[in-house]
């Protein structure tokens, strides 16, 4: 059975510099390397989804500036459904992303018409297709209008705010998770932004999985009833962080769809998170062989909930 998945968030232009370092302000440094590529979390989550074998549609906004042509051809021929991508007029989303010697990435973001982007973009026709709406980095607006849509239509849902988070308040997203099945959140923005919240307070407003994602530290997966944590060592040198997290909300939900189980779909989030820090893109190319490496390099344990420790450090 091929599972049908829809990500709702930007299509956007990453301009990538390579540097040995972050510069400071008002100082320069020499980039190794340029590359100009498409990008965007939901469209990270898309390309992925496709490239492991689920069918993946892309509903976003884009830019009809010349210079997106070249990258929606790329994206269309890594398999994305692209039928629900609407050109738009107005500035292209642009990202500006220096990545240091270590991988790590710096962003500066242009939204361009990924602000246009609405909920009435995702129609009732392509929800009936659809087995799971990965919400990637949207406006509350938006994942609050599409997951109620969804949720009505019996359709999972799961959120990635990204950086939205702050705009959010915590009443109102709380509010949200009735309508969310999964949901991706850096530790630091738990920490930040829903400390004050406890983990009981966040599942008794109707959320079913609760996905930590910790960086280098691996991740953690809370239920009401279970528990998962895991870490992967990558196979590659890390050499480009971005898209990582993408990539791990990719093959969590669709090894999830294949399962149902939780601890399976931790290790195969996270070694799809690892295995593209190993390679320079904000998305990685598929390849089964490495994957299968990758897999052997991740350890998920399923442990007492009262043993794992978030918001610890200062």
């Amino acid at each position: 059975m091929k599972y049908t998945h829809i990500a709702v968030g930007n299509f956007n232009i990453d301009i990538v510099l390579y540097t040995e370092k972050i510069p400071h302000t008002g100082t320069t440094v020499i980039a190794r390397e340029l590359q100009i590529r498409p990008g965007g979390a939901a469209l990270n989550y898309s390309v992925t989804v496709a490239q492991y074998g689920h069918i993946a549609y892309l509903v976003a906004r884009v830019s009809t500036h010349e210079i997106v042509r070249g990258v929606f051809e790329e994206v269309k021929q890594c398999g994305v459904k692209l039928d629900y991508v609407r050109f738009t007029e107005g500035s292209p989303g642009v990202v500006l992303i220096i990545v240091d010697e270590s991988g790590e990435r710096t962003m500066i973001k242009h939204p361009g018409v990924n602000e246009q982007l609405g909920p009435s973009d995702v129609s009732s026709d392509l929800l009936r297709e659809a087995h799971i709406v990965h919400l990637a980095s949207v406006k509350p607006e938006i994942a609050m209008g599409v997951s109620e849509f969804a949720s009505r239509e019996g359709v999972l849902v799961s959120l990635d705010p990204g950086g939205y988070i702050a705009e959010w308040g915590v009443e109102r997203f709380l509010k949200t998770l009735r309508d969310i099945h999964i949901l991706y959140i850096n530790e630091q923005d738990l920490c930040t932004h829903l400390r004050s919240v406890s983990l009981n307070k966040i599942f008794r407003y109707g959320l079913s999985i609760l996905v930590v994602k910790r960086g280098k530290k691996g991740a953690v997966v809370l239920t009401q009833g279970s528990c998962y944590s895991g870490y992967a060592e990558p196979v590659k040198r890390p050499v480009d962080t971005t898209g990582a997290g993408d990539a791990f909300d990719a093959l969590f939900n669709a090894k999830y769809l294949e399962s149902k189980d939780l601890g399976l779909s931790l290790v195969h989030g996270l070694a799809a998170g690892a295995l593209k820090t190993g390679f320079r893109g904000s998305f990685m190319l598929w390849n089964p062989k490495l994957y299968a490496l990758q897999l052997e390099r991740v350890v998920v344990e399923r442990s007492s909930c009262n043993e794992v420790l978030l918001c610890t450090e200062k």
